[in-house]
């Protein structure tokens, strides 16, 4: 049985070839009737213009030259030996403590005098959960005008605010207190900082 698969797969294969060549040998060979048609000549001419178009040009409008940009008045600022001023807008910082008990003197004397003021920066827990609230610090100005010393003296709510308002305090800087002309650090300075979200 085994020794007759081969030849009849050759036969059949054969037969089945030779049947899809005459399929296709009768698909080609068809022959069509075409009818040849003469094509139609259309012929273009050229039409002849009754009037000649005139172009018409828009007319231009004068416009009147805007009136003058008012001049915008300068601030010039002056006040000592500040040499940088840093403006945030939040969060809200209450610094009325900080100058609470200053007093300026004629005279090579005179107390400190802010210069620089980082604002914090909003813990992302508060900010997530909307809590606004306040910390109260207290700090030294060294005779250089930088802060140290910095602790909480109070802050509400209590764990939120404290950690973001000292980093803020240790980067403020001050023109040193001034006395006889040298000058001198400054002990005991409170300030409160406050966080509030803008509406």
């Amino acid at each position: 049985m085994t020794g007759l698969r081969f030849p009849l797969a050759v036969i059949f294969g054969l037969l089945l070839n030779g049947s899809m060549f005459y399929v296709l040998y009768k698909l080609t060979t068809v022959t069509f009737n075409v009818e040849v048609r003469q094509a139609t000549r259309i012929e273009f001419t050229r039409m002849k213009r009754d009037t000649e178009t005139a172009t018409r040009r828009e007319q231009k409008v004068e416009r009147e030259p805007p009136p003058p940009t008012p001049e915008i008045p300068s601030i010039s600022s002056s006040s000592g030996d500040v040499g940088k001023i840093s403006i945030s807008l939040a969060p809200k910082i209450d610094t009325k403590g900080a100058l609470q008990g200053l007093k300026l003197s004629g005279g090579n004397d005179r107390d400190v005098v802010p210069l620089v003021r980082i604002n914090p920066e909003y813990p992302a827990r508060a900010l997530s959960r909307g809590v606004e609230g306040w910390v109260t610090v207290q700090f030294t100005i060294t005779e250089t005008g930088s802060v140290t010393d910095a602790i909480v003296v109070d802050a509400m709510p209590k764990g939120l605010f404290e950690e973001a308002a000292l980093k803020a305090i240790v980067r403020w800087r001050y023109n040193p207190k001034v006395e006889d002309g040298q000058p001198v650090s400054r002990k005991g300075i409170q300030t409160m900082l406050r966080f509030q979200l803008d509406n």
